[in-house]
């Protein structure tokens, strides 16, 4: 292994405050996995979120004077995030109750949460301005490159702000295709496309996640955008398994796993392979459906929460994750077929590559649009089903118990893909090429 002496300095202007281990930001923590703790700081705005540990050297949120209007812009976003927040599994027992006068409020506030939160028009009002306090934070820490990913206007604009005051280039990444979907209405959705493109087009670097938004990004903002994917080391789950034990019907435990957000109605595919894991009953197989997530959402379906069948978990530690996967029959990878595709359709799911890395059996169910289904079927890691039927579902995971050779050789294409995506060492190596390569 090649011993690294240089790394730049690194201002992440993000809006979620990233933890040495948390439920988000994996990508971040892998990418700079390596960077000494005091050669990172971060601008943010978020209040500390669940997690241990603190991942950069500094750290500044934002204060009501970084705004216009800003103490009234923080207690109107604080109303807007209780309104759309989840309900914590833990409190998965109150869930269960029966008061529908509840039910019905928190879905109401959700739904009036989400459009406040859709049609933002508070972004413009309450704009992002480069206070004393920023200016002090970043004249101190001296950082040599600004790493931002957009996702709100105010984290577009503050990005270029810094970048224009002290002269520091910009390395924009981005997960999803959050321009097109973000704000959806007249006026606001024109000022962030076009702030967007102004960042994108003053960037020195550019990062997009997989080689179908690289394209599409190219396409629509005329600059080069580097490939990258998500990242995590082969030796954390180097879990003894055998296809024979793992599926044969003469096992008496079977478990299909879910682990990650239900955010973006993906419980609507867990609703369906409930009705599928049911089905299988007519042959006597008894699956239990294990759902380890960050969250229940407040719309969360009362048939799920009640379903003996399912069972609601913490997410598990990243450190943990290797274990856990490992107890699975089915690890089962959704995306939701109702929600609109520009949602989805360049997105790569998080849990991808760690369901690949696990080496367990993987399910895939969702649109054809989804980045993530498009990803596991061209490169032919996953059973996929592009089609909503609880019936094509029972189908597919007999199947999987069954059919050997088709398990194995899909597990033979997983390891391709990780070799080639999602290597931690090689993906790190390049990461920090790029972005040195840009400084110096």
């Amino acid at each position: 292994m090649v011993q690294i002496s240089y790394y730049p300095r690194v201002l992440i202007v993000m809006m979620s405050k990233i933890k040495a281990a948390d439920p988000c930001n994996l990508l971040i923590r892998m990418q700079f996995g390596e960077w000494p703790k005091n050669n990172l700081a971060q601008i943010h705005a978020s209040a500390d979120p669940d997690g241990q540990g603190e991942f950069c050297g500094q750290y500044y949120r934002l204060q009501c004077s970084d705004r216009y209007f800003g103490a009234l812009f923080h207690r109107m976003r604080a109303g807007v995030f209780d309104m759309v927040v989840m309900n914590t599994v833990q409190e998965h027992d109150s869930a269960r109750s029966n008061n529908r006068f509840r039910k019905v409020f928190d879905f109401i506030n959700k739904r009036f949460g989400d459009w406040l939160i859709r049609y933002g028009l508070w972004e413009m009002i309450f704009r992002v301005r480069l206070s004393t306090q920023i200016e002090k934070f970043v004249k101190e820490f001296k950082p040599d490159i600004i790493y931002c990913q957009g996702y709100s206007l105010g984290f577009i604009s503050l990005p270029m702000l810094i970048a224009q005051r002290f002269k520091i280039p910009i390395c924009y990444q981005t997960t999803d295709d959050w321009p097109s979907y973000t704000c959806k209405g007249f006026p606001m959705s024109w000022f962030l496309r076009r702030s967007t493109q102004q960042l994108i087009s003053k960037a020195s670097l550019r990062m997009a996640f997989g080689e179908k938004m690289q394209r599409l990004y190219e396409s629509r903002y005329g600059e080069d955008f580097d490939v990258t994917y998500h990242l995590d080391d082969p030796q954390r789950f180097l879990v003894n398994y055998d296809v024979k034990t793992d599926l044969a019907f003469d096992s008496k435990q079977y478990r299909i796993v879910y682990t990650g957000s239900l955010a973006l109605r993906r419980y609507e595919a867990l609703q369906d392979l409930l009705v599928a894991v049911r089905l299988l009953l007519n042959i006597n197989l008894k699956i239990q459906i294990d759902v380890y997530c960050s969250g229940l959402p407040k719309d969360l379906p009362k048939e799920l929460l009640d379903a003996s069948e399912v069972v609601f978990l913490p997410l598990p530690s990243h450190d943990n994750l290797p274990r856990i996967l490992s107890t699975a029959s089915i690890l089962f990878l959704p995306e939701s077929f109702s929600v609109a595709p520009e949602l989805i359709e360049y997105a790569i799911s998080s849990k991808a590559h760690l369901y690949m890395l696990s080496g367990k059996p993987i399910l895939v169910y969702g649109p054809p649009c989804s980045g993530t289904v498009d990803y596991a079927k061209t490169a032919g890691w996953g059973c996929v089903i592009t089609e909503r039927s609880t019936l094509m579902l029972r189908d597919i995971i007999v199947e999987m118990f069954m059919e050997e050779e088709w398990i194995q050789q899909l597990r033979a294409n997983a390891e391709k893909c990780i070799h080639r995506h999602h290597d931690l060492y090689t993906g790190q190596q390049h990461f920090h090429r790029r972005l040195s390569s840009v400084v110096n």
